[in-house]
């Protein structure tokens, strides 16, 4: 792969970065100020402060990076808000609905579940979040085909998507399906961590390759000493389709990673391109390492504007759940 060398910085401006997170509208910006304190407003304003510490500058690493590949224009808070004024959300409305998808219902796959409800209940602050039982792949009649670089069966997200819509609850906000099985959601593409169905507030994740055996030999990780630690250190066992999956601590923190970032985009959040952000893409497992498991200022902006929580109550409950956050 054509490598960067030195990584390079994917810098935008002070000033377009406080236009993104506080808006040139005045309506937002008095929105701004009445939905933060002076306190949140100094932690906020972080994003462009030309030598902030909290967060940091996307870096490009490769010419097949998901920032390269995908050069579409970043979603600022108006932006995000102008859209969000044509979702409709009723006042029932109020529940995140995890479905497993051939993930076993003993102690092993419970431990994980466990883990994911944990953590996306932190992330979410406000809002339910019930797991429904899980349901065998073979019952939702999707497509499939064996993998382009493992010897694994691979889910077509066709087939999913469309049962999830038409098992989604009344009082859901979202349903997000969760599988060990590996996914592909058209014949051109080799795999995808996740995708959604537009307008219907429902979509799946894959697991597959956070497992400790393709964390180790899968894609060649950024970083080979933490890939072998993950490896090394089997936390959690998950059984997909009689093979056996181990889930270090690491592996579990990417399952988080791409669970809330698909959560995310149920919600109505876009990609983000403006600082390191979890609502970036992925393309490649180095990539998926490298995301971190919060959100940016604007993204969080947008995030607190859907679900009404104030930050330190957030970040509260966040740090005590301190085992999500990496080393």
């Amino acid at each position: 792969m054509l490598q960067c060398r030195p990584a390079q910085e994917f810098s935008l401006g002070p000033r377009a970065l406080k236009d993104a997170l506080v808006s040139t509208d005045p309506a937002l910006q008095q929105l701004y100020v009445s939905a933060f304190s002076l306190a949140e407003r100094l932690f906020l304003a972080e994003a462009y402060r030309p030598q902030r510490t909290l967060f940091c500058t996307p870096l490009i690493h490769t010419a097949f990076d998901w920032l390269l590949s995908y050069p579409e224009a970043p979603e600022d808070f108006e932006t995000f808000h102008a859209a969000l004024l044509t979702r409709r959300r009723g006042p029932t409305r109020k529940h995140i609905y995890l479905q497993p998808i051939d993930l076993s219902d003993g102690p092993v796959g419970n431990a994980l579940l466990a883990s994911l409800q944990s953590c996306t209940e932190a992330f979410f602050l406000g809002l339910q979040v019930r797991c429904l039982p899980s349901v065998p792949a073979a019952s939702i009649h999707c497509s499939s085909r064996p993998s382009q670089d493992s010897d694994r069966l691979q889910l077509h997200t066709e087939g999913i998507l469309a049962f999830l819509k038409s098992r989604k609850p009344g009082d859901a906000l979202c349903v997000l399906g969760l599988t060990p099985s590996d996914l592909y959601p058209c014949e051109a593409w080799s795999f995808t961590f996740s995708t959604f169905l537009p307008g219907h507030e429902v979509g799946v994740c894959s697991f597959a390759r956070f497992s400790g055996e393709l964390l180790k030999v899968g894609h060649g990780a950024s970083d080979p000493a933490r890939a072998q630690v993950a490896a090394d250190d089997p936390e959690t066992t998950v059984r997909d389709r009689g093979r056996t999956l181990y889930f270090s601590t690491l592996g579990v923190v990417q399952c988080c990673k791409v669970t809330c970032h698909q959560l995310c985009r149920l919600l109505g959040l876009g990609s983000c391109r403006w600082l390191r952000c979890l609502m970036q893409g992925a393309l490649s497992l180095d990539e998926a390492l490298r995301r971190p498991l919060d959100l940016c200022p604007i993204c969080l902006r947008k995030l607190q504007h859907v679900l009404g929580f104030r930050l330190v109550d957030r970040y509260k409950v966040w740090t005590c759940n301190g085992q999500y956050v990496e080393h």
